[in-house]
């Protein structure tokens, strides 16, 4: 290796060798104007003269190059050093082929599924009219995802009748680099055409790949000899020496990949890939393993079983005898069915990171899409988006944290006005991949993209469809390319709530609705981060983004009533700025119908029960969204709100704590067990905590409620020392009408309080819907002030509501947690959510064996490179 760490090519710096072979060398290098990890391939030191070799690097880079593919490696540009030139290529982690033979033979289900990659990303260069021509282990890499990723295109041709050529491959049609006769390669992989010289096609690399396939399941080479003449002699004359237990329809794919015509092969890649996806269903563990004739007998005896118990007049689904030999029978899931699975992040594979907003929304349509199958336990995007990026658990481990059955994994690559994404379905008990699949499409039927993967999942895992599902998926609409990609960016600012991005959030809804006025999803996204904002008052007073708020979640409605979103935008503008309960509830209950595993629908829901008192069915909903969001420590800090109410302090803890477990960065965990203790009449000892809250970086109101803590406890000083920090953080100097409702509450002002929570009232602030239950409210109810406000936020007249006489503490704790759940479980189906200064937010989550999601930097604006 000539190059030493340190050396710089142009931005790129080496960082240390990678290896090196006959044609190349190859370094670690980082990328300083991409601030990523790239490789670098050079040619070796005796080659850098030559033209020939030079030609020939030149010629990978535009093989691959013309590729844009998830299991081909990327190259993102030659450049020039000196007298050199040099690759800059993907760096991928993992190992190659080669090294993982070493330890020995590869498990049938994986040695097709991975045989199954490579096919596939050689079908996309053959339909570039690309061949390989030097396949072998060590130019297929194993990623740390456990995908392949084919390189070294350096002897890379294209095919001399190919009709599929582009203007991406027309520059390999020059000369030849070698002689007529002359044979490039790798002798132990070559096919016997390529032996001899001849004129190749396709199916040339076909049998290349049926020699690593025989490879893997051996851990030997089907035609390797003791030196490189009997090799060739094997390769042209002898059959193929296959291990002794390769099933025999495994044997027999073999056999005819490694066929020594080219006519007796696999016409192309992709029959070979769907032959290899048809094989890899019927041997994997139960679906037989076993010989045809056995597995023919086995389908006999369940069919006879079947006929049988239904000539007799057994139900199946009632009959014991069905039950043990099917399983759970029709009336529950057999054990091993899979009804619950996560859509982990989809890896962006555009080979360019500005389009990570763009994989992180197919994530969450797919997700979305998913969530609508009723008969589906689906994980929402918050919790999965946590196992971002290449350091996730082992699908085992995944499926725990998450109790889920199965994982879908995969990629998505956007090239000019196509889609595609690849899915992998992989059941995540056993750690085995079940099914993988590719899908296609204009960017204008990117939902019917969508659909079409969502409902080919059901179809796998045997979920069955009602009929209202499938119309719905069948009825996916086209869309306008450019609206839907303003409306993928408002979601991805969207889900990173600071005060800056929820203004691109709102910038780019607004853009997707004028470019698709039709466009429901925009309107839903719209009103959201219009509510958002107003609850913030960080950039826009909660009047200011009422009125947006409430036209463009009645609009997404008009728009399309099959829409969870859209219906629980207008559910949570009825909650949160009309306090009506009744309509609030009567569009949950349609969100939910239509999408029943909408966890933010359930949390909110779950808000609109508890604040009216109806605590064992808001317990019910919040159980529900921690099953469908498990890693949010916002869910818990919601559900807390039934407990509090209904005055069971020790649940309300349990929930605190376990919030904290999730996230212990987050401030509102500490917030939470303060407000119980001022709630139970123990200010004193909320103080300590609230302090701790307010020292995390927290929003104006953890600062209002330690006010409050210091005022009740005596300690008047301090509350007006906290009330002159209020005016300070708060935007322009001026604090809300309801935190200062708090302090002067604290401070033993009741009428001041009163007068305060009327102006909050007139404001449209969010935070009335805590007033009929909270113990602190208590002193007011006298009030007929506060009762008038009570009456008009729909409480009636609750006077005596609240006025407990002191009594042990086990019973004293109230209301604590109400003001999370409005905060933050806004934001229950997008994700985990924390609040800073100002009322700025960022998601957040688990902290151990979890990757966490930055803040985009503000000095990036329009930035969508993700960097977690």
């Amino acid at each position: 290796m000539h190059l030493a760490p340190g050396t710089r090519l142009g931005s790129y710096e080496i960082l240390g060798p990678l290896g090196a072979g006959g044609m190349g060398e190859v370094y670690r290098a980082h990328d300083a104007q991409l601030d990523r990890t790239v490789a670098i391939k050079l040619l070796p030191a005796t080659l850098a003269g030559s033209p020939e070799a030079r030609e020939r690097l030149r010629r990978e880079a535009l093989a691959a190059a013309a590729l844009d593919h998830p299991y081909a490696c990327k190259v993102f540009e030659i450049g020039r050093h000196g007298d050199e030139l040099f690759l800059v290529m993907e760096f991928v982690t993992g190992e190659t082929l080669h090294e993982r033979l070493k330890r020995g033979p590869v498990p049938l289900d994986e040695a097709l599924r991975l045989s199954g990659e490579v096919a596939e990303a050689l079908e996309a260069a053959h339909a570039r009219g690309i061949l390989h021509r030097d396949l072998k282990p060590s130019n297929i890499m194993l990623t740390a995802q456990g995908h392949v990723k084919v390189m070294d295109f350096g002897l890379a041709k294209r095919m001399s009748e190919s009709a599929t050529a582009d203007a991406e491959t027309a520059g390999m049609k020059e000369a030849p680099l070698t002689s007529h006769g002359a044979v490039l390669g790798t002798p132990d992989y070559m096919s016997p055409e390529q032996m001899k010289a001849l004129p190749l096609d396709a199916r040339s690399d076909l049998f290349s790949l049926g020699v690593i396939l025989a490879e893997m399941l051996g851990a030997r080479h089907p035609f390797r000899k003791a030196s490189t003449v009997e090799t060739f002699s094997a390769v042209l004359n002898e059959p193929p020496e296959l291990a002794r237990d390769t099933p025999p329809r495994v044997q027999a794919v073999l056999r005819r990949l490694l066929a020594k015509q080219p006519a007796e092969r696999y016409a192309s890649a992709g029959d070979l890939r769907a032959e290899l996806a048809r094989l890899a269903e019927a041997t994997r563990p139960g679906a037989g393993t076993a010989p045809a004739a056995h597995l023919a007998r086995q389908w006999w005896t369940r069919a006879a079983l079947v006929a049988l118990l239904a000539l007799a007049g057994f139900g199946i689904s009632r009959s014991p005898l069905a039950r043990r030999v099917f399983g759970a029978g029709a009336s529950g899931a057999a054990p091993g069915a899979i009804r619950s699975l996560a859509v982990l992040p989809l890896d962006n594979y555009s080979g360019d990171p500005g389009q990570d907003y763009f994989a992180e929304g197919m994530t969450d349509e797919l997700t979305a899409r998913l969530a609508t199958i009723s008969r589906l336990r689906v994980i929402s995007r918050g919790s999965a988006m946590q196992f971002r990026g290449s350091g996730r658990p082992p699908a085992p481990e995944i499926a725990r944290l998450l109790d889920v059955d199965a994982l879908v994994e995969g990629s998505v690559t956007r090239s000019g006005d196509r889609v595609r994404i690849t899915a992998e379905l992989i059941d995540a008990r056993a750690d085995r991949h079940l099914w993988a699949r590719s899908f296609e499409r204009k960017s204008s039927d990117v939902l019917e993209l969508q659909a079409d993967l969502a409902e080919a999942i059901a179809d796998e895992i045997n979920v069955q469809l009602t009929p209202n599902e499938r119309s719905r998926f069948a009825a996916a609409p086209h869309v306008n390319p450019e609206a839907y990609d303003a409306y993928l960016k408002g979601r991805y600012f969207f889900n990173r709530p600071s005060d800056e991005n929820l203004k691109k959030a709102i910038a780019r809804f607004e853009e997707a609705v004028r470019l698709s006025p039709e466009f429901a999803p925009a309107y839903s996204g719209l009103s959201d981060a219009y509510l958002w904002a107003g609850y913030n008052e960080g950039f826009m007073t909660a009047t200011e983004a009422r009125v947006h708020a409430k036209a463009a979640a009645e609009k997404a409605v008009a728009l399309d009533q099959n829409s969870a979103e859209a219906q629980t935008s207008l559910a949570v503008f009825h909650l949160f700025y009309d306090y009506d309960w009744a309509g609030s509830e009567r569009e949950f209950r349609k969100a939910i119908a239509l999408n029943p595993n909408y966890a933010y629908a359930h949390d909110q829901f779950g808000l609109v029960l508890a604040f009216q008192g109806r605590f064992d069915e808001a317990i019910r909903e919040g159980r529900r969204a921690a099953e469908l969001d498990p890693l949010s420590p916002q869910i818990p800090i919601d559900n807390a709100i039934a407990y509090i109410n209904r005055r069971d302090y020790d649940g309300a803890h349990v929930l605190a704590r376990r919030a904290a477990e999730l996230d212990s960065t987050f401030f509102f965990p500490p917030m939470l067990e303060g407000w119980i203790e001022a709630e139970a009449g123990n200010p004193r000892a909320a103080i300590p905590w609230l302090e701790k809250a307010a020292a995390m970086d927290a929003p104006a109101f953890v600062t209002a409620w330690l006010a409050y803590a210091y005022g009740a406890a005596g300690e008047r000083d301090k509350a007006r020392s906290a009330l002159a920090e209020l005016k300070r953080i708060s935007l322009n100097g001026e604090p809300t009408a309801f935190n200062l409702a708090l302090v002067s509450l604290g401070l033993g002002e009741r009428a001041k309080a009163v007068a305060y929570l009327e102006q909050a009232r007139q404001a449209d602030t969010e935070w009335l819907g805590w007033l009929k239950l909270g113990r602190i409210f208590d002193p007011l109810r006298s009030e007929p002030g506060f009762q008038e406000l009570l009456r008009r936020i729909g409480f009636g007249d609750q006077a005596a509501v609240g006025a407990t006489p002191p009594c042990a503490r086990s019973r004293q704790r109230v209301f604590a947690a109400s003001v999370s759940s409005s905060f933050a479980t806004s934001f229950g189906s997008c994700g985990s959510v924390r609040v800073s200064k100002r009322a700025t937010t960022r998601p957040s989550g688990p902290t151990r064996n979890l990757v966490k999601f930055q803040p985009i930097a503000p000095s990036k604006p329009d930035s969508f490179v993700s960097h977690a």
